[in-house]
C-alpha cells in the first residue's frame, strides 16, 4: 500500500503528534508499506525514519501577509503536491483536522482526488483542531466539507467525539485508535532515591505551576521524592521562580531538555510519572512513562485518563489544586511495592491496548477497508 502522510516530522518539529506520525510510518514501511510525507516545516527532500529513507516534500506559505494570503497559499501549495502524487497514493493521512485535511477534502469534493482520507484531530477541551476551526470565518461549512468527504475521522483520545458532534460532525466516519508505542524490554528498576517525573514542554498547558502550588501546601518529609521536569519552554523561568520560592525548592530540578535515551534512563530510574495538564490528546509522554512500568498521576483530559483506574494510579480534575494536592498525599503515602504493582498495571494496560505494531495494523485495515468501499463505489 503506498500511503501519502500529511504531517511535519520531528526532524524538523518536536511536537507529540509528529513523533507518532513518524512511529506509524516506521511500522508500516517495516510491514513493507511506501510512504511518502508532506509537510509545512519539511527542510529536505529525504529523511532517515528508522532504518527507512522516504521522500518528503514542503508545504510553501506566504509569511508576513495576513491570516488569508497566508492560507491561500497553503491551500496552493498543497492542493499541487496532492494533485502530483493522486495517482501515487492509495491512501493520504493527515495528522491533524485542519488545514491539509480540509484541502484534501475539497479536492475530493471537486472529483480531484480519488483515494481514501483519514484525518485525526489533537487535543480535547476547546484547545484543539476544534476550536482552531471555530477562528475560521466560515467555518461550519468547513466542517461540512470535512464530515462529508473526510472519509475517516480517528479519535485518538475517547473524549473528542463529544466535543466534534457539538461542532457539527456528524459522526458517521468516526473510528477510534489510540496512539501506539513501541514496547521494549524493562530493564531492572533502579531504587537508590525516589524520584518523581514529568516530561513535557514548558507551557502553560503541562500545568507546572499548578503542581508547583500543590506541593506547596504538603510538608517537605525527610524521604520525600525529587520532582524532575524535563523539558524546556517559554515558561521556564516563571516556573523556576515559583519553585525557588516554594518549600520543596530543594526537592524540585528542571532537566532541561533531553534526548529520546536520556530520557528513557530518565524513566528508568523513576516511581511515578506526572502529568497534571490542563489539556491534551493522548499523551506520548504518559504512554511512554507507562511503558517503561510507571503509575501515573495525571489530570482528567477525557484522553489517556479515560484508560487509568485505581489500579493505574491517580486521575484528578485539571487545575484543581486541592485535588492534585490530595493525589500527591495518597501517592506520598503509598508503599514503594505497591507503586510497582501499579506501574506493572500500566505496563500490562499498554501491551493490549497501545502496542504500536497492532496500532499500526488497525490503521492498515482501516485504509484497506476504505479502499475496497471506495471501489465498490459506496460512500
Amino acid at each position: 500500500m503506498r500511503i501519502l502522510v500529511i504531517s511535519d516530522l520531528p526532524h524538523f518539529v518536536r511536537g507529540g503528534a509528529e513523533m507518532q506520525a513518524c512511529r506509524l510510518i516506521n511500522a508500516w514501511l517495516d510491514a513493507g508499506h511506501e510512504v511518502r510525507c508532506i509537510g509545512r516545516r519539511m527542510g529536505a527532500a529525504e529523511v532517515e525514519i528508522g532504518a527507512h529513507r522516504i521522500q518528503v516534500a514542503r508545504i510553501g506559505t506566504i509569511h508576513g501577509s495576513g491570516r488569508w494570503l497566508r492560507g491561500l497559499s497553503y491551500f496552493l501549495s498543497l492542493a499541487v503536491l496532492l494533485l502530483r502524487m493522486r495517482s501515487w497514493a492509495d491512501v493520504v493521512y493527515c495528522r491533524f483536522l485542519g488545514e491539509a485535511a480540509a484541502t484534501a477534502a475539497l479536492l475530493k469534493a471537486m472529483h480531484l482526488l480519488p483515494c481514501p482520507v483519514v484525518a485525526t484531530p489533537a487535543n480535547v477541551g476547546g484547545v484543539g483542531d476544534v476550536a482552531h476551526l471555530r477562528s475560521v470565518p466560515g467555518w461550519r461549512r468547513i466542517v461540512r466539507l470535512l464530515d462529508r468527504h473526510v472519509d475517516a475521522i480517528n479519535l485518538i483520545a475517547p473524549g473528542l467525539a463529544a466535543e466534534l458532534t457539538a461542532n457539527g460532525f456528524s459522526g458517521r466516519n468516526f473510528t477510534t485508535i489510540p496512539n501506539g508505542i513501541p514496547v521494549r524490554p524493562l530493564a531492572p528498576r533502579r531504587n537508590d532515591r525516589r524520584i518523581w517525573v514529568l516530561v513535557g514542554r514548558l507551557t502553560p498547558q503541562k500545568a507546572v505551576d499548578v503542581l508547583i502550588e500543590a506541593l506547596a501546601g504538603i510538608p517537605v518529609a525527610e524521604h520525600g521524592p525529587e520532582i524532575h521536569i524535563i523539558g524546556d519552554g517559554p515558561e521556564r523561568d516563571r516556573l523556576e521562580a515559583m519553585a525557588r520560592a516554594s518549600p520543596w525548592h530543594g526537592r524540585i530540578r528542571f532537566v532541561g531538555s533531553l534526548p529520546p535515551e536520556a530520557i528513557g534512563d530518565a524513566l528508568a530510574g523513576a516511581e511515578l510519572f506526572l502529568l497534571p495538564s490542563r489539556y491534551e490528546g493522548m499523551s506520548n509522554a504518559g504512554l511512554e512513562a507507562m511503558e517503561r512500568g510507571l503509575p501515573l498521576l495525571l489530570s482528567r483530559c477525557q484522553g489517556l485518563d479515560r484508560y487509568i483506574d485505581a489500579e493505574c494510579g491517580w486521575v484528578v480534575p485539571p487545575e484543581d489544586v486541592a485535588s492534585l494536592r490530595a493525589a500527591l498525599r495518597q501517592a506520598l503515602d503509598t508503599p514503594p511495592d505497591r507503586l510497582a504493582a501499579m506501574g506493572a498495571a500500566c505496563r500490562r494496560l499498554v501491551e493490549s491496548n497501545f502496542e504500536l505494531g497492532a496500532v499500526a495494523g488497525r490503521h492498515l485495515e482501516l485504509f484497506t477497508r476504505l479502499r475496497v468501499t471506495r471501489s465498490d463505489g459506496r460512500t
